[in-house]
């Protein structure tokens, strides 16, 4: 072979490098079958353990489900009637508890806690006007639950007619009455009003509503408002 043979053969050195900078590019570009396995089967135990995960949240959320609900609705049928309660305790016409004896619809009387609404309660689901000067007394009737009465002081047959009900919680299975006894500091849960020598029964300082469910039981405390003089809606 002549020199200009072998001279017309050779490659400029640029032509080399970008030949094998090419190369390595198509080295470097794209994974390998062993690396695509090993990424598939690391994205595979993520999304298995994130399941369980999810999975295991979600069973554990719908256990508690029932017990929450029943929490929720304790507390709200509590904090309605202490509402109530703070309604009949404002303003100058206001009027703490009391526990006198009112009928029933069975027949007979019996001790309830009572007060008095100037404009009764949006739950109070009168047959014609509603009237003012509402008398609400609370009891509990075993497969009822937690009722309401009431009966205006306005009405005619007051006296004779046992007061219009209203359940406000089927829940309720019982009341507590508690008293403060300052004597020796301590507080007296009684499952009836306390009733004095002379009959009068005594208003405790709180109550105690027993919700049960199913398996499942509550206790929530009934607090009494403090009336002060010349109390008045804020």
């Amino acid at each position: 072979m002549s020199r200009s043979d072998s001279t017309s053969l050779r490659f400029p050195a640029s032509s080399r490098r970008a030949d094998s900078v090419a190369e390595s590019a198509s080295d470097a570009k794209g994974f390998t079958l062993l690396e695509v396995l090993l990424a598939l089967a690391l994205l595979g135990s993520l999304l298995v353990a994130l399941n369980v995960f999810v999975f295991s949240m979600a069973e554990a959320w719908g256990r508690g489900r029932d017990e929450r609900l029943f929490a929720q609705h304790a507390r709200a049928v509590t904090n309605h009637v202490e509402g109530l309660l703070e309604a009949a305790s404002l303003g100058a016409a206001g009027d703490s508890p009391k526990v006198k004896e009112i009928r029933q619809e069975t027949g007979g009387d019996a001790p309830k806690l009572t007060f008095t609404l100037p404009e009764g309660s949006r739950l109070l689901t009168w047959p014609e006007a509603p009237l003012p000067d509402v008398e609400l007394s609370l009891s509990v009737d075993e497969g009822t639950g937690l009722i309401i009465g009431w009966q205006s002081r306005l009405e005619i047959r007051r006296d004779r007619d046992a007061p219009r009900t209203t359940v406000i919680s089927p829940f309720v299975t019982s009341i507590g009455w508690e008293y403060y006894d300052a004597s020796f500091k301590r507080w007296e849960l009684l499952d009836e009003p306390k009733r004095e020598n002379a009959g009068t029964y005594l208003v405790p300082q709180r109550m105690r509503l027993r919700f049960s469910h199913g398996n499942m039981n509550l206790e929530r405390v009934l607090i009494f408002p403090v009336r002060g003089e010349g109390a008045t809606r804020s």
